[in-house]
């Protein structure tokens, strides 16, 4: 027997019915929208706020989280509509499409999880900078020395070492900066004892590179950039008169469902061509006849702001009609 040409229908599951009888349902269209999204985190340097006294550069001193959508993918998927359930006989069963869509098992099976977002992160300037932590300084303790009048008091100094202020530390590490940039120029000009040629001028001028990098981290900071890829699901419903949907708001933290803070991002359907009548037949059951749904072609937009940043065409079976396929006569 040939086969209906529109999908009639997304589940056939067997449930207590008479005999000769079987349950299905007619089709609903979701849409899953991927977002694949940029997220940079800066880092400030722990002595950005000296970078302009010591070396004279203007650089950031908070951290930051910035984020920007990459790339946008529309996903539609046919399932079982649970509100539009019907019987057929056995005989007109033929015309259905089996699908296991509209059956979901969840339970705890120890199965590890995918985290939507990814975890926070911290900043690390552990490994940048190699300066002494410490520095001597002078103390001046007094001693109690017998005179022939008595006791006098004697200051006496000697050296201790403590711990350097954040102030030192950026001092140090600017003086290292300072130095690499005069070596390396003293290289690249030749004003120095030493001999460089080739190879081993290359490598010298890499690792003062390297070195004025990983100290320079300290006044002006690093980030870290991360790909975050997120899902959404938009059910189009068919007795909404304008058909805008709110998919998520972008954030520093990236994309969320829900909250009143980020830039909105919106799907939105508009409807193509005229499709028929509703048919008005029995709904319930008539023997020898399907239910089926002709779907509705729409031009789908997603926008930020009212700007379009993605349109196509997709079918929607709740936004279409119902009719009856009749196998025998009424």
């Amino acid at each position: 027997m040939k086969r209906l040409s529109v999908v009639a229908a997304a589940l056939l599951l067997p449930l207590a019915l008479p005999a000769q009888e079987v349950s299905y349902a007619l089709p609903t269209t979701t849409v899953t929208v991927k977002v694949e999204v940029r997220q940079e985190s800066f880092f400030a340097g722990p002595y950005a706020p000296f970078a302009k006294q010591m070396l004279n550069m203007s650089v950031s001193d908070q951290d930051a989280i910035t984020s920007e959508i990459t790339r946008v993918e529309l996903i539609p998927k046919v399932e079982a509509d649970s509100d539009a359930w019907y019987t057929c006989d056995q005989e007109s069963a033929a015309l259905l499409s089996l699908s296991a869509q509209g059956l979901v098992s969840m339970g705890n099976s120890g199965a590890p999880v995918s985290w939507r977002f990814l975890p926070g992160l911290k900043a690390d300037f552990t490994d940048k900078g190699l300066t002494v932590p410490e520095k001597e300084a002078i103390e001046t303790i007094y001693k109690e020395m017998p005179t022939d009048t008595g006791m006098v008091s004697i200051p006496v100094e000697h050296k201790i070492l403590v711990e350097k202020t954040l102030e030192d530390k950026a001092s140090d590490a600017a003086d290292v900066i300072l130095q690499v940039r005069k070596e390396r120029l003293n290289i690249a000009s030749g004003n120095t004892d030493a001999s460089y040629s080739g190879e081993s001028l290359r490598s010298a001028l890499q690792e003062l590179e390297r070195i004025e990098n990983e100290y320079m981290a300290l006044f002006r900071g690093y980030s870290v950039v991360r790909k975050q890829v997120c899902t959404f699901e938009v059910l189009p419903l068919r007795d909404e008169k304008h058909h805008r949907y709110l998919v998520f708001r972008l954030t520093d933290d990236g994309p969320v469902a829900v909250g009143v803070h980020g830039t909105p991002y919106y799907l939105e359907l508009q409807p193509e061509g005229t499709l028929p009548e509703e048919d008005s037949a029995d709904k319930k059951k008539t023997k020898g006849s399907v239910r089926y749904r002709i779907p509705q072609v729409c031009k789908v937009t997603f926008s930020c702001d009212g700007q379009p940043l993605l349109q196509t065409r997709l079918p929607f079976y709740q936004l279409g009609v119902e009719s009856s396929l009749y196998l025998t006569s009424r």
